[in-house]
């Protein structure tokens, strides 16, 4: 009995030093499939978040990039910095979006995507956040960006695309 109570406080002590991925699905209720996040690891006080989203608005159209503040801090014209490259991205107040806490960025370029794919953090600049609250990093975000920019790549099947598949398979050509 005391050997097993050991080992359990041992399991548990353990899982402090074990960090979680830096990207995962959205945490939203609802988005798992459609939305991918990254958040800060560093929140000002208390209670604060800071999150970068990249949802798939609907499939066949271009990802969008969202920002999650416990208020909206993130707004204008901004300057997300990764690693040595910078994007200028324009998060009006009037576009609204559709994840609640959240603001949307007009347009995302293409560049944008890629980098942080590939980058090792992202610097929100240009809003009312300071460093180091302002850095998201981008460990893990190819795999989670890329699972969502294929699941948007592909638009619903149609019947007929069903029924040729269907037909295919069964060798009627």
């Amino acid at each position: 009995m005391m050997l097993s109570v050991l080992v359990g406080c041992m399991g548990v002590a353990s899982l402090g030093n074990v960090q979680a991925a830096s990207w995962t699905s959205a945490k939203i209720p609802g988005e798992q499939n459609q939305a991918v996040q990254g958040c800060a690891d560093d929140p000002q006080k208390a209670g604060d978040w800071l999150c970068i989203i990249v949802r798939c608005d609907q499939p066949g159209s271009p990802l969008s990039l969202h920002f999650s503040a416990p208020a909206p801090d993130i707004q204008g014209d901004i300057k997300l910095v990764i690693d040595k490259d910078s994007f200028a991205v324009s998060v009006p107040a009037s576009l609204k979006s559709p994840l609640p806490l959240s603001t949307r960025a007009e347009a995302v370029p293409d560049a944008l995507l890629e980098a942080m794919k590939s980058g090792s953090a992202i610097l929100i600049e240009g809003s009312q956040l300071q460093p180091p609250h302002n850095r998201i990093s981008l460990e893990n975000s190819r795999k989670a960006i890329e699972r969502i920019e294929y699941g948007c790549m592909r638009p619903y099947p149609s019947a007929a695309s069903f029924w040729r598949r269907l037909a295919r398979g069964a060798g009627f050509y």
